[in-house]
């Protein structure tokens, strides 16, 4: 710590320094955007963040080239995990051997796309899109794509529910986006109905509910 780091934290404005400086380095940083202390992120410019996003403390990304995209008002509590890759086989050749070379990487990019809720300890792995509003619940692995308003959990990832029925999305996107940029209710319903009444028996054996 430099004396200036020093002074600061004798002021009591050290952290807002230091998110301040990390804020800089991001790919992209909209406003008012909040991202706390990682935990293992070698590469801020990967992590695009939108505004009003936010990330808690002990952000890890895993990632040789794939981006993180928090997009507007979407937020992580702490211990979020990203992993952008993933690493093939070859005929003929270990693992090892073949994985430590980083073109044969697999990079994908990880969106969470606007007014998402991802809680403690979640993880998100390579190429997923979490779809607006969804919730996704502490603990849980999410290894595919997340329908926009559903609530999701467990490891692997489902879909046990939503937070709205299709009319009352509808109704919720008036108030917060332009007509141009709303989910149209043909889309929301067949969500609805795929991933929710469809499933009633599997949710409810996977909930034990």
């Amino acid at each position: 710590m430099n004396i200036f780091e020093l002074r600061l934290m004798l002021l009591g404005n050290l952290d807002r320094y230091k998110e301040k400086r990390r804020r800089k380095k991001l790919g992209f940083c909209g406003k008012n955007v909040t991202i706390g202390v990682p935990y293992m992120l070698s590469d801020y410019s990967l992590v695009y963040m939108h505004d009003g996003s936010e990330i808690g403390d002990g952000l890890c990304l895993v990632s040789r080239g794939g981006r993180l995209v928090m997009k507007k008002m979407a937020c992580a509590a702490t211990g979020l995990t990203v992993i952008t890759g993933n690493h093939g086989r070859e005929t003929g050749m270990f693992f090892h051997d073949y994985a430590s070379n980083s073109e044969n990487d697999i990079e994908k990019d990880v969106t969470v796309e606007e007014d998402v809720w991802l809680g403690t300890n979640v993880t998100l792995l390579s190429g997923v899109t979490v779809g607006r509003g969804a919730t996704i619940g502490a603990g849980a692995v999410v290894r595919s794509n997340v329908p926009p308003y559903s609530i999701v959990t467990g490891n692997p990832a489902k879909v046990v529910g939503f937070s709205f029925k299709p009319e009352e999305i509808v109704e919720h996107e008036s108030h917060l986006y332009p007509e141009g940029e709303r989910i149209p209710l043909s889309k929301l319903e067949k969500n609805y109905n795929k991933y929710f009444l469809n499933r009633m028996m599997e949710i409810r054996n996977f909930t034990g509910l």
